[in-house]
């Protein structure tokens, strides 16, 4: 069983044309926005991906969006675990 990776993102003073080019990148490499949360996405890797390869691939499509949007800065954080993403609302 893989990885799997809940990411927030924190995209400050971003025009909705500029999100929305940072979110087809993302959109792109695979990754799936969570939709009851605002800024909370979800990807998950192969059982050959380790933690760090994982890790350094995630902030290369961070990178990839920011400059594709042209963002002045993003904000994430990052957490990994083998067991599936748990979503839901109260």
């Amino acid at each position: 069983m893989g990885y799997k990776a809940l990411i927030t993102i924190d995209l400050p003073d971003i025009d909705s044309s500029k999100r929305d080019e940072f979110y087809k990148v993302l959109s792109d490499k695979k990754w799936t926005k969570i939709d009851s949360l605002t800024t909370a996405w979800k990807v998950s890797f192969n059982d050959e991906f380790l933690r760090d390869k994982a890790i350094a691939t995630l902030k290369a499509h961070l990178a990839k969006a920011k400059d594709t949007s042209e963002a002045e800065s993003v904000g994430y954080a990052i957490q990994l675990e083998k067991e599936p993403v748990v979503i839901g609302e109260l």
